[in-house]
């Protein structure tokens, strides 16, 4: 799809936070058609779907029975078809089918996407790159609008392009069918703009920045409200849904997970304990990359009521050091694209 990657982290990390970062999104696709697919999208994602508009795109977990988290996944609705990408799991289709068939719908059609690809860029220079797919002002694709396009090339094939991102700065979602160039076009776009692929490793720093959700990273062992990930979740539904009955019956979290900070090169180990004086508190769950910057970040499990910003806590090091780590409101940086107007 794209150039060999650099290097370095840093230099993909770079692409995020000062032109444009392009990678592979999630790990599947699903189309849903038919008059009945609202009953289906109900029952298998967290956040309610009554009310979806068309032409809009969202995140929403779907949870397993016992209200645990199965994935999270992003949800293009257009006027017919609802698309669905599961950011972590490649049984995306099977779980629907399930869906289907405990629902007892017949007006729905499920089909695993395997004929189209999926492309997102970020960064403040992304929108450029949105603009050219565009027969009206990019400023106009609204956060969370989606819509049809025609790719770039002789074909005239159609995609589905979404204003949906990762990282705080401004982010792009293209689905468009397999073979059609789109790939390799939007790595040359970026290309011209010193833009360049990202890798995992860039992401996780640059999405831990801006607490953007990294299942099953984030979410691993954890309740729904430990992760941090209440606002995936339509909370009080009274409808049917996949683990609905389980999170209702849950109890509020006892911990939650909260960004903390460190000097650089002082990374505390993931697992590590965290400690208030002389007592543990908590653990570390998640390290990000160093990535070029100044500061460690990661996000730690702490008991409540330490899961606030504001404290000074001890971590350790990989090798047992005793480090100071500081817990931190989110997000820790300010994207360049908070002062770069669209269409600029």
């Amino acid at each position: 799809m794209t150039s060999a990657t650099p290097a370095t982290v840093a230099e993909q990390y770079a692409y995020l936070r000062t032109t444009v970062g392009v990678y592979t999104p999630g790990a599947a696709l699903a189309t849903l058609g038919g008059l009945e697919r609202g009953e289906v999208l109900s029952r298998a994602l967290a956040r309610d779907s009554e009310y979806v508009e068309p032409d809009t795109a969202r995140e929403s977990l779907i949870l397993d029975e016992d209200a645990t988290v199965w994935d999270a996944v992003t949800h293009i609705e257009l006027d017919d078809t609802s698309w669905l990408l599961a950011h972590s799991r490649d049984d995306l289709a099977g779980l629907l089918e399930k869906t289907v068939a405990d629902a007892g719908v017949q007006d729905v059609e499920i089909t695993g996407a395997t004929d189209h690809v999926a492309i997102a860029f970020e960064g403040p220079k992304s929108w450029r790159i949105a603009a050219d797919l565009l027969d009206f002002e990019i400023s106009s694709l609204v956060l969370h609008g989606a819509t049809t396009v025609t790719l770039p090339g002789d074909g005239g094939a159609e995609g589905v392009l979404a204003r949906i991102g990762t990282t705080g700065e401004y982010g792009y979602l293209l689905i468009a069918p397999a073979g059609s160039g789109a790939a390799e076009w939007v790595a040359a776009r970026a290309a011209e703009l010193d833009g360049g692929p990202a890798g995992a490793e860039a992401l996780l720093r640059a999405r831990t920045e801006v607490r953007h959700p990294q299942i099953p990273a984030q979410s691993e062992g954890l309740t729904v409200r430990e992760a941090g990930l209440e606002w995936l979740v339509s909370w009080g539904r009274e409808d049917e849904f996949r683990g609905g009955e389980a999170l209702a019956a849950a109890e509020e979290a006892g911990r939650g997970l909260i960004t903390v900070l460190a000097e650089a090169g002082q990374a505390p180990a993931a697992g590590s304990t965290v400690e208030a004086g002389d007592r543990a508190i908590g653990t570390v769950h998640l390290v990000a990359p160093l990535a070029g910057t100044d500061q460690e970040i990661a996000l730690a499990l702490l008991d409540k009521p330490f899961d606030v910003p504001g404290l000074e806590l001890t971590g350790r090091t990989a090798d047992g050091t005793a480090v100071t780590l500081r817990t931190a409101a989110s997000p820790v940086v300010i994207p360049q694209s908070w002062n770069e107007r669209l269409g600029a």
